[in-house]
């Protein structure tokens, strides 16, 4: 406990943050050094790396998050997850010579369910803190989304309180927007207070497309777009997923979704066409709904720029027809693309050690602030 205080007491500190998303494509880690807290914070970046999953260990996350899914699975699939962060973590700050306060990991998510009229909310992600912080030696923060839920909230998005601290700005109105495996966006109107900002999952970003590469290529992804690029869009398909998908686009914000909506059920009807032809259809789809997200709840009130970042920059199929959507609105790729989420929750536990409650209720949908995170000692 002395330790914990000791770090509390810090003005400044060294937070690794962890993040490993839907797509589960790997393991970002970012060192930051953080100054301040609340709207006085300052990030300066030390290091990054990512680190890939090793292939049996992705197949078993993949699987478990099935609707077959078994707990006797999950449950040491929990463990085997929390040791390997743990390891790639000591390695990381080892390599890298890093004297580090606290780690912050979100975890991986494997089951995300914030709304049911029978049975309660839940939301579950994987590589338990205790796990991390007794292999690494390093104080963890983990489980951030679990408050938020306690008090009524969907336990996302969370990053959007990052965002406000990092990113406002009194001269632009900015979108946000990460492709991961869901989109998610942060809309900051110019000089907006924190109760002004708009968040929430728009639909699908990579989920749909990665279901149809691994099912027709056996890889995990569309590198670069180039096996959609060969195809068409089908019409029919298009509009029926359209349809499918309008009950989502109509809910008002605060919403949230997951990989249990978008997988392989959600398209199995049409993996029996062309596999170039379906995949440039679900780009097209996946474009739209942003566009149609953003057309519904975010361009009526002034945008003058949209930021992209996370792994679905890199599909430059989906980029251009993203563009070709916000014709006139500049979309643009962040610097950091490829670890804002990870240096978002090491904002976020550097917030908890600083005693702000860091999420936003009118946006996650909680009926209050909360604090966020569980410490686990080593």
């Amino acid at each position: 406990m002395d330790k914990l205080l000791k770090i509390v007491r810090k003005k400044c500190r060294t937070v690794v943050g962890m993040m490993s998303g839907t797509s589960v494509d790997g393991l970002d880690l970012a060192a930051a050094r953080i100054c301040g807290c609340g709207r006085q914070t300052k990030v300066e970046i030390l290091k990054t790396e990512k680190i890939d999953y090793p292939s049996p260990l992705r197949k078993k996350i993949l699987n478990s998050m099935r609707e077959d899914a078994k707990v006797r699975e999950a449950c040491p699939l929990d463990f085997e997850v929390g040791t390997f962060f743990g390891k790639c973590v000591k390695k990381f700050v080892s390599s890298n010579e890093l004297r580090v306060d606290v780690i912050a990991s979100h975890g991986q998510t494997i089951y995300h369910h914030p709304h049911s009229d029978s049975s309660f909310a839940c939301t579950l992600q994987i590589g338990d803190g205790d796990l991390i912080a007794t292999e690494s030696g390093i104080v963890t923060i983990s489980d951030f989304r679990i408050k938020d839920m306690a008090y009524g909230g969907e336990g996302a998005p969370l990053v959007p309180y990052v965002d406000y601290l990092l990113y406002s700005s009194e001269g632009e109105s900015i979108a946000l927007n990460n492709l991961g495996g869901i989109s998610n966006v942060t809309y900051i109107p110019k000089g907006a207070r924190e109760d002004e900002i708009t968040a929430f999952d728009t639909g699908p970003a990579n989920a749909l497309i990665d279901v149809a590469v691994s099912n027709f290529f056996g890889i995990a992804f569309d590198e670069d777009g180039k096996f959609s690029s060969k195809g068409h869009i089908n019409e029919k398909a298009f509009e029926a997923l359209k349809k499918r998908e309008m009950p989502y686009i109509s809910r008002t914000p605060p919403k949230s979704t997951g990989k249990e909506v978008y997988n392989e059920h959600y398209i199995a009807e049409f993996m029996n066409l062309d596999p170039y032809d379906v995949l440039r259809t679900l780009v097209e789809f996946t474009a739209w709904t942003i566009w149609e997200s953003y057309r519904r709840y975010i361009i009526p009130n002034g945008l003058d720029r949209i930021v992209l970042t996370g792994g679905g920059v890199m599909n430059q199929t989906l980029v251009k027809a993203l563009r070709r959507y916000f014709k006139g609105i500049p979309v643009d790729i962040a610097g950091d693309w490829k670890f804002r989420e990870a240096k978002a929750f090491a904002v976020l536990a550097n917030e908890l050690l600083c005693s702000n409650r860091a999420n936003i209720p009118h946006i996650t949908g909680a009926f209050s602030k909360a604090f966020l995170g569980k410490i686990s000692l080593p």
